[in-house]
Order: C-alpha cells, then sequence, then structure tokens
C-alpha cells in the first residue's frame, strides 16, 4: 500500500502539497512565482488548521518525523512565507524591499 501524502486528519490539506517545499530557497522561489490569488487561497486553506497543525507536529519527534508529517511541516514553513503577505501587505509587491531572490545567504 502507498504511503499516504499527508497525515490522515490532514488529508484535506493535499491540493496544497506543491507548497511542501525544501529548502527555504524553494518557498521562497514559490511564493514569488504565485499570484496573490493562489497565495490567498494557500493562506486560507492551512492557516484556520494551524493549532491542529501545530499540536500534531508536536507530538512527533522531529527525528523521528514520517514522511507524511514531514510534508505536513513544510506546509506550514511555506505558511510562514506568504503569511505577511496574505495578513499584512495584501499584494505580492513590498515597497521598498530588496527581490527575496537576490538574497543569497552565505554559510
Amino acid at each position: 500500500m502507498a504511503e499516504a501524502a499527508l497525515p490522515e486528519a490532514f488529508a484535506d490539506l493535499a491540493p496544497w502539497l506543491d507548497w511542501a517545499l525544501e529548502p527555504e530557497r524553494a518557498r521562497t522561489a514559490k511564493k514569488v512565482a504565485s499570484s496573490m490569488e493562489e497565495i490567498n487561497a494557500f493562506y486560507d486553506a492551512v492557516m484556520p488548521r494551524m493549532e491542529e497543525i501545530i499540536a500534531y507536529l508536536d507530538g512527533v519527534p522531529a527525528e523521528e518525523r514520517p514522511a507524511p508529517a514531514h510534508r505536513l511541516y513544510l506546509l506550514t514553513l511555506s505558511l510562514v512565507e506568504v503569511a505577511n503577505l496574505a495578513e499584512v501587505y495584501k499584494r505580492r509587491e513590498v515597497i521598498e524591499a530588496c527581490d527575496p531572490l537576490h538574497f543569497n545567504p552565505q554559510r
């Protein structure tokens, strides 16, 4: 039997799996490439479930997290990436800021 894409309690979020990305750079690229309508739809689907998602993930140690739980975790990271756009700016373009794809962190 094939592994579930997400934990069973969150199967309804499967349409948003294209936001379950690593690393951070991939999430930033997804945010930049998405329309505000796509961003708002993703935000509106995941944000109301955040308390439930956090409670679930708190019960799964990160080092033991199975792939479905890890994908759920990645969805939460993408939500963080778009939250300011959806909640504060209400648009993709942010005035007086650099292009997020030009930011290149040095490790």
